[in-house]
Parts: C-alpha cells; structure tokens; sequence
C-alpha cells in the first residue's frame, strides 16, 4: 500500500496535475476530497467529468463514475458490490487501486475515453427494430461507427508517419519540376493541335462524350438506387407472401369451425396480455419505479439503517404470516366446496400467468429467430448465392475451394521462386553499376591526362538527342494517327451509348411509377409517425413537468430541512450551555461558583447599580446647582459687555484727545 500511494504522489505531482502531496498530507485526506483528486483525474482524460463533487449528490457521483470506469475497461480487485460501496464512501483501498491503475495508464485511457464517447452503442430493444425506419436508421449508425473507426485507423497512421521538413521540400521541388514538364507538354500539344483544320469539331465532340458520360453515370447511379429500393420492396413482398402462404397452407387442414376457434384462442390470449398481464407488469414496473426513485431520494443509508429495515421487514413478515394463519383457521370453518373452488381458481391462474410467459419467450424466441434467417439471406444475397447448397452442391462446392487451394499453393510457391530470382537479379544489377561508375571514372580521368575532358559525356548526349529526336518524330506521326482515330472512336462511342440508353430509360419509366407509389406509401406511413411522435411529445411535456414540480418541491423541502438543522444545532448550543451553566451552580466549590454566568452578570448588575446610584447624586447635584451657575454665568457675561463697551469708548477718547491723561473709572 505505501508503495502504491509513494507512486501516486510521484505522478500526480507532475504536469498536469501539480499536486502538493506528501505521504502523511495524502494519507489524512477524507474521504469527499480523495474523491475529488480522482475526479480531477478523470476530467484530465475526458473534460466532462470536471466538476465540484460538493454540488453533487453522491448517488449521481457514483453512478457516473462507476459508468466512466465502464466506458475504461476497468476490472475491480473485489466484488462489484464492495467496488460500488467503496467508491460512495470513498474507502481508501477502493480509491487507491483505481488511482494507481489509471496514473499507469493515463494516454492510451484518454484515447480510450475519446473513442468511448463514439463507439459506445445504443442497444436498441429487438421489438423496436422490426420497423424498417428504425432497422434503416440503426443499420446507418452502424455503418457510421464502422467508417469513424477506419478514420480513426487511418488518422493514427498518419499520425506515425511524420515527415521530416527535408522530405516535404524534396517532394514540392520534385511536384514542380513535374508541374512544368506538364505546363511544357501542354504547350507543345496545343501548338501541335492548332494547326490542325477540324479542331473545333474535335474539341466538340470531346465536350458531348464528357457530357455523356457524366449523364451515363448519373443514369447508372439512379438505376443503382432503384435497384435498391425494388430489392427492398421486393424483400418485404417475399416476406409477406412467406407469411400468406404459411397462413393458407394452416388453413387448408382446417375447417371454418376450427379457423374461428384458433382465431377466438388467438383473440383470448391476446386479451388476456392486453387486459391483465400488460397491466400488471406496467404497475409493478411503476411501483418498482417509485420505489427506487424514493431510495435514490433518500440520504445514504449507513448499517444501523440497514440493520433497521431488516427488523421491521422481519416484524412484518412475522405478521403477514400470523394473518395467514388466521385466515386459513376462518376458512377451515367455511363452506369446504367454496375453498375447493378458490384453490383450483389459483391454480389456473397460476397456469395462466405461466403460459402466458412462455407464450411471450416463445414469441420472442420466433422474432430472434426471423430476424437472424433475415440476416443470412441478406449475407447470402451479398457474397452472391441465391439459395441454400444442398449436400451434393456442397460437397462440389467443397472439392473446387479445395483445387483453389492447391492452386494458390502452387502459385505462392512459384512467386517466392520469383522473388528470389528478383533478388539475384538486382544484386547483379546493383555489381554491374558498380562497375559501370568505376569503368566511367577511369575513362575521365583518361580524357584528363590527354586532354579531352568531357569527351565522352558529349558524345552520349549527342546520342541521346538523335535517340529523342527519333523518338520525337515517331511520336508526331503517331499523335496525328491518334487524333484521327479518337475522332472515329468517339463518333462510334456516341452512337453506341445512345442505342445503349435506350432500353435503360424504358426499363426506368415503370421503376418510376413503383416509386412514386413507394413514397406515397412512406409519406403516409411519416405521418402516422408524425402524429405519434406528437401524442408522445404531449405526454413526454406533461411529465416533464411533473418532473420539474416535484423537483421543486424536493428542493424547497431539502432547504427547509436545512433550516431546521441550523436551527437545531443554535438550539443545541444554547442547551449545552444552560446544562454548563447548571453543573458550575450546582458545584460546592466558591472559586468554580465564581466562574459561572450567573455570578458574572450579578457582579456586572451589582457594579452597574453602583455607577447609576453615582450618577444620579452627581445629577442631584448638578440640578440644585443650575439656578446659581446660571446667574453667575448672566452676571459674567454682562461683565464681559461692560468692559467691551468701556474699551471702544476709551479707544475713541485716546484717538480724540492725544496726549491728554486717560482716566478709567470702574
């Protein structure tokens, strides 16, 4: 275990998770943040899972998480049970070993998640797809998944082969080199063709073949498409001629009477699944709906909880079979005729409901059964046979794979022979280069010593041109042979291919009228879809909506419920604290006493009492005092005008008579 958590440190302390974890910090991590860490390492594989496990609930986390593990091929150490357990509590084991496991193997994971979104299939129940819409639709996702992978195949390779900058270089100068070659030729064909008279009718007789043969491909794509929809019309004819003949030849040994009772037994137990058995089945389904909807409501449940439940399903199982043997005891007294009839009434019930599975597993096992002899026809029909072989047919067929065999043994051996030989002959090839080049540098350095350097070189070049100049003028002459005979050949091609069309548009004016009765019927058919697919629309809404109230309701309880825990818990509080307060009062010790609430907000009252007793004299105090202290105040103030008033009149005196003695009378 240190081990494993030492290498899941290591890991997730590198890019891109960038961890801070040591042993001890990693190891006391509860259990809601180990999950997270494994979250967050599962939204660097696949960035859907990036998300804060506080605002899920843990059911919905470990329904997800348990589905993304699917989707990675992830094999647990334990049972699933305990795996499942496991990851909603966040056992440590569980996490660590699902950790290690996905840090080992994180990139071929991620593509693996990639390819998981795409390739993860819709299984589409076997009822739903006798439809030929939905068998057309599905056969169409899967051809759509089988071409995703081949592009996924493909994307990888090229992946792999990367090319370095010299490759891509030497290969645009090789394309332009060849560009120009090209352009060159062009040139010298259009200067060669110019000349020539008819060269306007030639270029327009080019133009009709191309329209024509662009029109020939056309008509043989649509006659492609119309052979198609008649294979299919044609399929379904068979099958429902099949089915008409099957019916007649089980109508031949039969009279009417025995026609109308298989009918009225058909009709019965097709009333009976209908009315009874159907009805049944959709309410247990419903009751078991409710019922794990309320459990995925509810908090998870510890063992006590558990532990709970069996008692009480105990208790009550005890019961339920206390009143049965009550109500047996009752009926022991009844009529015994009356009891007789209600067990054999069971019985047949019982009869009945197990008839009607075994009707339904037998009609089930006939719809496989149809639709996997569809399947080989429709594999028959596409390597090309048209009916079963038959034993001599077989073994014939049996005696010419084996001749093939010994003929492509026989010709395997003949190639390896001729591979070899290919390799000897290169060999010798690859000496006699050798050679050549060795021989050519002893004949230059030859030239050098006499003088005539380069010699030989010119004297291949100028071989080279008489040999294209030969060449050159064979090609003309050739080329005007060509031009006159493509201008024959394409007039006889036209007036090939238009006799040839003939027949074909014949052929396509009653496939016309067949299709137009087909999509008559497929537009009928969409409607009948179209008001279905409404109807159902209506009721998905309706549900929706029911959905969203109770969802609603649900949350508004969850945060009532919420309240009332925090006010339970400030509730709790207050009580610990009256019960804290009560045991210090109850304690003989004087110091403890002292300590209590009590006694501090009685030290406060007393010193408070006190502070008021104070203020109240000072304001006594004050109040005897006001009448004098304002009077004072008037008479100062007075005083503080009269002298004002004295020191304007003598400054005006000083300023009138200067040098005069100043006299101030009080």
């Amino acid at each position: 275990m240190a081990e494993q958590v030492k290498s899941i440190i290591e890991v997730l302390s590198k890019p891109p998770f960038n961890k801070t974890f040591n042993i001890i910090s990693f190891d006391n991590l509860e259990p809601l943040q180990l999950l997270q860490v494994l979250n967050d390492v599962f939204a660097y594989i696949d960035s859907r899972n990036k998300m804060d496990l506080r605002e899920e609930t843990p059911e919905d986390m470990a329904h997800r998480m348990l589905k993304f593990l699917s989707v990675l091929k992830y094999t647990p150490a334990c049972s699933v049970q305990e795996f499942q357990a496991g990851i909603i509590t966040g056992e440590k084991s569980v996490v660590y070993q699902t950790l290690a496991w996905v840090l080992q193997n994180l990139e071929m994971l991620k593509t693996r998640a990639y390819l998981g979104r795409y390739l993860v299939k819709v299984e589409v129940p076997d009822e739903i797809l006798q439809d030929d819409e939905v068998e057309k639709i599905n056969q169409e996702y899967l051809e759509l998944l089988e071409e995703f992978k081949e592009v996924h195949k493909a994307t990888d390779k090229l992946k792999s082969n990367q090319y370095t900058a010299a490759d891509i270089k030497k290969d645009i100068q090789q394309m332009e080199q060849e560009n120009e070659q090209l352009t060159k030729t062009i040139e010298r064909k259009k200067a060669r063709v110019e000349s020539m008279a008819n060269i306007n009718e030639l270029l327009g007789a080019a133009r009709s073949l191309r329209r024509e043969q662009e029109r020939q491909a056309n008509i043989l794509e649509q006659r492609h498409s119309q052979k198609t929809a008649v294979q299919v019309a044609e399929n379904k004819y068979q099958r429902l001629m099949t089915q008409l003949k099957e019916l007649r030849a089980a109508s031949q040994n039969m009279s009417v009477e025995k026609l109308m009772m298989k009918l009225e037994e058909e009709y019965k137990s097709t009333q009976y699944l209908v009315e009874e058995k159907l009805p049944k089945e959709l309410a247990a389904k419903k009751k078991s709906c409710n019922n794990i909807q309320k459990v995925l409501l509810e908090p998870a449940m510890t063992e006590d909880d558990v532990e709970e439940l069996l008692e009480k399903a105990q208790d009550l199982q005890t019961e339920l079979n206390d009143l049965h043997q009550q109500r047996v005891s009752k009926s022991d007294n009844a009529d015994e005729k009356l009891v007789m009839f209600r067990k054999q009434a069971m019985m047949i019930a019982r009869k009945k409901e197990a008839l009607a599975e075994e009707l339904k597993e037998c009609t089930n096992e006939w719809t496989e059964a149809e639709n996997e002899l569809s399947k080989k026809k429709e594999e028959m029909r596409s390597t090309g046979a048209e009916q079963v072989l038959t034993g001599p047919e077989f073994k014939k067929y049996i005696a010419m794979i084996r001749n093939k065999g010994n003929v492509y043994k026989t010709k395997r051996s003949e190639m390896a022979d001729l591979r070899a030989e290919v390799g000897v002959l290169a060999r010798t090839a690859d000496i006699l280069q050798n050679q050549y080049n060795e021989v050519k540098q002893t004949i230059s350095q030859m030239e050098k010593e006499r003088g005539i350097a380069g010699y030989t070189d010119t004297q291949d070049k100028l071989e080279m041109i008489s040999a294209a100049k030969g060449e050159t003028d064979e090609k003309k002459g050739q080329i005007l042979e060509d031009m006159s005979d493509m201008s024959d050949k394409l007039n006889a091609m036209i007036t090939e291919k238009k006799a040839a069309l003939a027949p074909i548009i014949k052929e396509l004016r009653p496939l016309r009228s067949k299709c137009n009765e087909l999509e008559l019927l497929h537009t009928q058919k969409k409607t009948e879809y179209d008001s279905l697919s409404a109807s159902l629309g209506s009721n998905l809404h309706n549900l929706e909506q029911e959905v969203r109230e109770l969802r609603e309701t649900a949350q508004a309880d969850e945060s009532r419920h919420h309240f009332l825990m925090h006010s339970k818990q400030l509730l709790d509080a207050h009580q610990q604290k009256v019960d804290d307060e009560l045991g210090i009062y109850k304690n003989p010790d004087p110091a403890v006493r002292k300590t209590s609430l009590r006694e501090q907000y009685n030290r406060k009252i007393l010193e408070q009492d006190n502070l008021g007793k104070a203020l109240r004299s000072k304001q006594k105090t004050v109040r005897e005092q006001h009448a004098p202290n304002v009077a004072q105040m008037t008479m100062w103030r007075d005083l503080q005008q009269l002298l004002a008033v004295k020191a304007a009149v003598l400054q005006r005196s000083s300023e009138a008579d200067i040098g005069k003695e100043n006299i101030l009378i009080l």
